[in-house]
């Protein structure tokens, strides 16, 4: 295990050890530094490459590889800050952790393959993540103290089992299922074309649920903020049991296609829906 720090003295090319302080390039088991400078990194495929830890510090306003050609590279952590315009970035990740990011609309792109990401952490940013298809994430998804964010998560996206999202603050654009979901503030907009979300707790903030075909929510509890389906185009979804003690459900699509399996218990609150419409309360 040995450090490495990229000074692209030369240019962007991963390879040439002339742009690497220690003149070596990285290899397995090392911990990279990419924290300075604005040389763009070329994109390049070094997946055999399994790094300890993969840091880019905000102090980097570089670029990573390309849509076309990304940096393929993993690391058991991946720590990011880094406020180049765009990253382009593919591997398998223990934890991924986000700082912050330049406002870019592709400000860090992630790709990968099975196993992609265990744990997904966002504490900052400005910008736009977003998460390929490729990617499988397998159990946890935070969107934390992050008000500036837009964290996209793409569908066919692979979702774990036993994966949980909290996300208390920004904006989450999610098209694929996750079986557990609290959410404490932030606007997450629901984009779902399938799939089943077993447990969903809403304490604050918007939640847009505007599935595109048929998907169900198990257990949904709003302890406060705005459920908002109203914007829904699914031919039909499905809310299994449904408990609201404060805040506002509103599904009023128009084309009346949220069925309630079972009664809605109202502890508090209210809900919203088209007028002419039967929907059992208790």
């Amino acid at each position: 295990m040995a450090t490495r720090t990229w000074s692209g003295a030369v240019d962007g090319d991963w390879s040439d050890l002339n742009n690497w302080v220690e003149a070596a390039v990285p290899v397995s088991t090392d911990n990279v530094y990419i924290v300075s400078g604005s040389v763009d990194i070329d994109g390049i495929d070094v997946n055999a490459v399994a790094l300890a830890s993969l840091t880019v510090g905000q102090q980097y306003t570089g670029s990573i590889g390309s849509s076309g050609t990304k940096l393929q590279i993993s690391a058991t952590n991946f720590d990011y800050s880094g406020q180049g315009t765009s990253m382009y970035i593919e591997g398998t990740f223990t934890t991924v952790t986000v700082q912050n990011t330049s406002t870019d609309e592709n400000a860090l792109n992630l790709y990968g393959d099975s196993d992609t990401i265990a744990t997904l952490r966002i504490l900052g940013g400005r910008g736009s993540i977003n998460i390929a298809a490729s990617c499988n994430i397998t159990t946890v998804i935070e969107q934390i103290g992050a008000d500036g964010v837009t964290t996209n998560i793409a569908d066919s996206t692979t979702i774990g089992g036993s994966c949980a999202l909290t996300m208390d603050s920004g904006k989450m654009e999610l098209n694929q299922a996750v079986p557990t979901i609290t959410v404490f503030g932030g606007d997450l907009e629901a984009a779902l074309d399938t799939g089943t979300v077993t447990t969903l707790n809403q304490y604050g903030g918007k939640i847009r649920w505007n599935p595109s075909a048929s998907c169900t929510i198990t257990t949904l509890t709003v302890y406060g903020g705005l459920f908002d389906s109203s914007d829904s185009t699914a031919p039909e979804f499905t809310i299994t049991n449904a408990t609201i003690y404060d805040g506002t459900v509103r599904e009023t699509s128009g084309i009346e296609n949220a069925t309630w399996t079972n009664p809605i218990a109202m502890e508090g609150g209210e809900v919203l829906w088209d007028s002419g419409r039967e929907i059992t309360v208790t």
